[in-house]
């Protein structure tokens, strides 16, 4: 019996350590393609700060959400349940608060590691790729930020930029309103999508206020804020958060100022390596270990220090077990207790609410039929197309005859 409990502790956390290795390699996988279209679209890859505020930065933690949280919640089939069930109208969330914040700690971890791993791959980027890669940490970037970044690009987000946007506050005229509903059917299971360059689904002319008296709409909550309804305070939102993106960066940047500075020597450096030395040869394994160990973000203060004291050695981890470092923890303490606020302030749930309406209403293509006619017209339809074509091959027969 003990040896019996034994194996299933430790098959039970092998398993775990399966569980957590996959979400890893989707949320890998996710980064990876992220680099690869801003090099392919020539847009900044985003600042990792922007994406830990979500009511700073609703656009931007839109696509972290629908990206990185969607990866690593794993099951597809319940996040579309959420997205979809009576299109939207349902209780069900999309994870609990210390899955999020173990998402935001990944991404933090991996940052630079997953753009120094795409980058140095020799087989899908080239050599120019790699000096016309820019990141909003660029000092020729973030001085002169565009407007069109990630958040705001049509073929890197599936927001529907170019005529909503996000705003955290008190619902107002303009930030709801009455119009014309698409319908979707749940039977097909494929993510379709408009693009974010598509026009308002919404009638154009139903730039009405929302009803007095809604339950809870003196309370503050994410709403879209329509561009044809209230172009003002969409135009003031749009600058505000343009404003404070750059500003996060420019706050922020120094931190990373020594990876930032031999990020892409270190890159092109390993190009070279790969080109000339096996994947199975030792000086291979150890020059990419040493590169991604110089890219770590969470590294403790004994670890860079020479001349501090020795540490008393921690006990050796066993049974596959992750060791994390103390800046790790903290980190992810900190960012737990975030979510826990906003969860019992209702903000999170506020935006997935949100999340899932902006999916039903703007992004899911409605599944009617393109001919929106019963079946009985469409028939007779069809015969007298059929009587008009033989008519007329009748009368050309005769005319050939004549002839």
């Amino acid at each position: 019996m003990l040896v019996f409990r034994k194996v299933l502790r430790v098959s039970k956390r092998h398993s775990c350590d399966m569980v957590i290795a996959t979400r890893l390699t989707f949320k890998l996988c996710c980064f990876e393609e992220l680099v690869h279209d801003c090099l392919v679209n020539k847009v900044p890859f985003p600042a990792l700060e922007t994406f830990e505020d979500r009511k700073a930065f609703p656009k931007r933690y839109f696509l972290f959400f629908d990206l990185f949280v969607r990866a690593g919640r794993h099951n597809r089939v319940l996040w579309k349940k959420a997205i979809r069930d009576n299109k939207g109208q349902n209780n069900m969330r999309f994870g609990p608060a210390i899955f999020e914040a173990h998402v935001r700690t990944t991404v933090r971890e991996n940052y630079f590691k997953w753009i120094f791993q795409q980058l140095s791959d020799i087989h899908e980027v080239e050599d120019k790729d790699v000096d016309e890669f820019q990141m909003e940490y660029d000092e020729n970037v973030y001085t002169d930020l565009p407007r069109t970044l990630v958040c705001s690009h049509k073929e890197l987000t599936k927001f529907p930029f170019k005529n909503y946007e996000i705003d955290y506050g008190e619902e107002t005229s303009g930030t709801k309103r009455i119009g014309r509903e698409e319908v979707h059917t749940e039977e097909d299971d494929n993510d379709s999508y408009c693009s974010a360059n598509s026009v308002d689904p919404t009638d154009q002319s139903a730039n009405t206020a929302s009803k007095k008296g809604d339950q809870g709409s003196d309370e503050k909550k994410f709403l879209l804020i329509y561009k044809n309804a209230n172009n003002n305070r969409f135009n003031e939102i749009r600058e505000k958060q343009w404003k404070e993106l750059k500003s996060i960066i420019e706050k922020n940047r120094d931190q990373y100022k020594d990876i930032l500075v031999s990020l892409k020597s270190t890159i092109k450096k390993i190009r070279e390596v790969k080109k000339q030395l096996p994947e199975a040869d030792p000086m291979y394994k150890a020059a990419i270990a040493e590169a991604k160990k110089d890219l770590r973000l969470f590294k403790d203060p004994y670890e860079e220090s020479i001349d501090a004291p020795m540490r008393k050695k921690r006990r050796r981890s066993v049974e596959n077990q992750t060791r994390f470092s103390d800046s790790k923890v903290t980190f992810f303490s900190k960012a737990n207790e975030e979510m826990k606020q906003e969860e019992r302030k209702g903000l999170r749930k506020s935006w997935e609410t949100l999340y899932k309406e902006i999916w039903n209403k703007h992004i899911l293509l409605p599944k009617n039929p393109v001919i929106d006619i019963p079946i009985p017209q469409v028939n007779s339809i069809i015969r007298d197309m059929e009587m008009d074509v033989n008519q007329l091959l009748a009368d050309c027969a005769g005319m050939v005859e004549e002839v």
